[in-house]
């Protein structure tokens, strides 16, 4: 997660950390979780403590939390419109701490500052996750069980 949103991180909002915490959800669970905590971690090393920091300690686990929860769906679109609706809403809710710093004010003000990126990040996980969510899957699949659900074409039975 973390290599593919530094190496993404010229385009603002735009990466596939959505995707990967959305198939860490479908493949392991609430086990997720411990991957969105090394993540973040990582993050914070390399970008630095600061408020958006925090943040990330809620906002990310609300997305494994739903992933987990909706784990069974294995429709694109949907997992794209849960990762859309997460990206739409990351900046309200990075917003919160700021209620407790300077008030309704700020909070606000920070929320509006940041709606055009929200757009960008709503747009980039829907794209991101629509295009990476099957391709991904059948990778992981792979890797895990070292088949898809599909018969690989060198598993053919002969006739």
């Amino acid at each position: 997660m973390f290599a593919f949103q530094v190496a993404l991180s010229g385009i603002p909002n735009v990466h596939i950390t959505a995707v990967l915490i959305i198939l860490t959800a479908v493949f392991f669970g609430w086990r997720c979780m411990y991957s969105i905590a090394v993540f973040i971690m990582l993050e914070g090393f390399f970008w630095g403590f600061a408020m958006w920091w925090f943040c990330y300690w809620y906002l990310w686990p609300i997305l494994g939390i739903a992933a987990v929860l909706m784990r069974k769906n294995d429709s694109a679109l949907v997992w794209a419109i849960v990762a859309a609706v997460h990206g739409l809403i990351f900046g309200a809710l990075c917003s919160i701490p700021y209620l407790f710093i300077g008030g309704w004010t700020m909070a606000l003000s920070y929320w509006v500052s940041g709606i055009p990126f929200d757009l960008i990040h709503c747009g980039g996980n829907f794209v991101m996750t629509l295009v990476l969510y099957k391709p991904l899957k059948k990778g992981m699949e792979y890797a895990l069980h070292g088949k898809t659900k599909k018969t690989l074409p060198e598993e053919k039975p002969e006739t």
